[in-house]
Parts: structure tokens; sequence; C-alpha cells
């Protein structure tokens, strides 16, 4: 079969993450012909370098906007000359594109959801909400959801019945984080003290992830901690804010930044926090569970899929800043306690969340769409 997977760009993003690695795994599978589609280059990152090594093809619209007459023929004469036999789209633009080609060219369309909620800040950003539901309703033959949670809930939001949405969960390269037995020869290549608890947290910088939780719970975790290091890892938009509002906590809290090296920090680390608001399926829980790390992560979306609570981490209220400060507290002075959760974390996340599994899950859904277009 001739797949066209779609994403806007290659942006540094949880859903393109995933589908660099997925690729290779997705082209391996006997009778699977793959490319990659991309609306446009703008916000490539160096995920874009990962797709060029791994051999699968990309083909780019070259997009101005959203609605490019250009685009969408270079987009529909693509589709007919390579004889596209099923497109699959990722996020919000690209399910428009797969849809309409769905109703104007007849392809079969599977669409996947990696968000609990779309945004809506504004009235753009409403109408291509209510498109994205219009699209799943109409223009799609079958919706793959990242997690439970996140299937039940779309089934609500599109008005879909929950035969049409299959959970298939995201895999990650569980080799790629066996950082662990490295510790001590990653901490002397950061700079960090051997022996200092370290809690890291990988997110985006932006609204609905928690950072500001994490920072109310420093003072409470500082008292039972004294000698806590708190890492954040990442980049976005709330940058400036976040500078502003860890200065007072400068010599427990540290942001690093965007960062290649994410498998060797989580490797360095005592136990990852995600304090969001709104999840999906969060990748970097099930990263921190392949890096044999307990979790301490708030119950939203799909997260108690990953982490079990008590046994692989602690799941918490969102918005609880004491019980995060405990929680922490609890994992960063007993070692014992700590290392007997993240070797369970390691072999949850082993038997649910590899990449060779999502490939094998995602054609079977392809093949599912195809055999009933067959009929």
């Amino acid at each position: 079969m001739r797949v066209l997977l779609m994403l806007s760009s290659m942006a540094m993003g949880g859903a393109e993450r995933n589908i660099a690695a997925l690729l290779p795994h997705l082209s391996a599978i006997a009778g699977v012909q793959l490319t990659l589609g991309t609306l446009n280059t703008r916000r490539d990152s160096p995920l874009a370098g990962l797709i060029a090594q791994s051999g699968v093809p990309r083909f780019d619209m070259g997009a101005r906007r959203l609605i490019d007459r250009q685009a969408w023929r270079r987009y529909t004469d693509f589709l007919r000359r390579e004889r596209i036999d099923l497109v699959h789209s990722q996020d919000q633009d690209t399910n428009i594109y797969n849809a309409l080609s769905r109703r104007l060219l007849g392809i079969p369309s599977v669409m996947t959801r990696h968000v609990m909620f779309e945004p809506f800040t504004n009235l753009k950003t409403r109408l291509r909400a209510q498109l994205v539901l219009i699209a799943a309703r109409y223009g799609a033959d079958r919706v793959i959801a990242v997690s439970e949670a996140v299937r039940q809930q779309f089934a609500r939001q599109a008005r879909l019945p929950l035969e049409r949405i299959e959970t298939v969960y995201n895999g990650i390269e569980l080799q790629k984080f066996a950082t662990r037995a490295r510790r001590a020869e990653i901490r002397a290549a950061l700079g960090w003290a051997q022996e200092a608890p370290v809690a890291i947290m990988v997110a985006v910088l932006r609204s609905g992830k928690g950072h500001e939780v994490l920072l109310e719970a420093v003072p409470q975790l500082r008292q039972r901690v004294p000698n806590v290091q708190i890492m954040l890892v990442g980049d976005g938009e709330a940058r400036a804010l976040l500078e502003h509002m860890i200065a007072p906590y400068s010599d427990v809290v540290h942001l690093l930044g965007q960062r290649m090296d994410v498998p060797e920090l989580l490797g360095a680390s005592d136990v990852l926090v995600l304090p969001s608001w709104s999840e999906a399926l969060p990748t970097v829980l099930i990263e921190a569970g392949a890096a044999s790390l307990p979790c301490v992560a708030t119950d939203v979306g799909g997260t108690r899929e990953i982490v079990v609570d008590g046994e692989t981490g602690y799941v918490i209220p969102a918005g609880d800043s004491a019980a995060l400060a405990e929680r922490l507290a609890e994992l960063l002075t007993d070692s014992a306690r700590a290392r007997t959760m993240g070797q369970a974390a390691l072999r949850r996340v082993s038997s649910l969340f590899t990449l060779p599994q999502q490939a094998e899950r995602t054609v079977a859904v392809y093949e599912r769409v195809l055999a009933s277009r067959r009929k």
C-alpha cells in the first residue's frame, strides 16, 4: 500500500518527535510504501535532519497559509501521480487537507488525535477547532487516538461512534533511553553534583504545562530536601516569564533550554515531574519509564495509562502544589523506593509503548480501512 503520512512541518513537538522515530518502523513493514508529506518547512527543527537520514522520502507542499490554491494543486497532483492508497494526517491543518482529499478524490483517510482539546483562544482557533471536528465526522474513515482518554473524549466532541476510533499508543526507542547505568558518567560530563537529588521536568515552555505549580512547590520541597536541584528542559513562548518566576529560586531551579540529549538528562536525574493541566498521552512519561525513572504527574488525560499510582510513580490532582512537593520529597529522600518504582516503570513501558508495536497496530488500522473500502 502507498501511504502519505502528513504533518504541518517538522517542528520540535511531541507528535513530530514520535513520527520521526516511527517512520523507519512503518516503512520496514512489508508492503508499505511510505512518504512523509508536510505543508511547509518554516518551522522545521533538527528533526528534519532525522527524516532525511531515515530514507523515507519527503514531499513538501510549500504552503504559505492553510488556504493556498497552488499548494492544494501540488498536493492533489502528488496524490494522483504517486497513486496514493491512503492518507494519514497527524495535526490540525493536515487533518483538514486529508478530509478534503477524501471527499473530493475518494482517497481513504486516517487521522490521528494527539490532543485532548484544540486551543480556543480566538475566533481563528475556534474556527479551526470546529473544522477538525467536521473533518473527523465527515472526512475520516478511521480516527486513531493516542490514549483511551483521548478516544473517549474525542468521541463526545466530534459526536463519533466509538467503533470509528481506535486507540494506538505512541511508542519510543527504548534502547535510546537506557542511560541509567551511566548516571555517574553523565553527571560528571554535565557538571552536576554526584549526590544531589535531581528532579527533572521536560516540557514545552507554555501555559498548561504547570511550571507555575512546580515553582509553588519549591519552598515546601526545599524544606524536606535542602539540597534538591530542579532541571527544566524545553523552550517556548513562556520562556521570558519563567525566567522571571524562577529568579528567586536560582540556586534550586535551572532552565536548560531545548536539548537534544534528553535521554542522558533523564539518566542523570532521580525523578521526573510533569504537573500539566491537560495531556493526551505524555510521551515524556514513557521516556522517563524507559530510563528507569519514577514519575510524579498530574491526573489528566492518559497519564494513568502510563503511570500506575504507587507502583511506577505517583499521580496527583492537577494544581496541587502541596501534594507535588510531598511526593517528590518521598522519592528524592528514599532511593530504594525510587529505584523499585523506576524498575517497575521500565517493565510497563517495555510491554506497552514500543515503536514496533505502534507501527504494527497503525498498519493494521490501514488494512482494516482499505479492506472495508473493498467490500
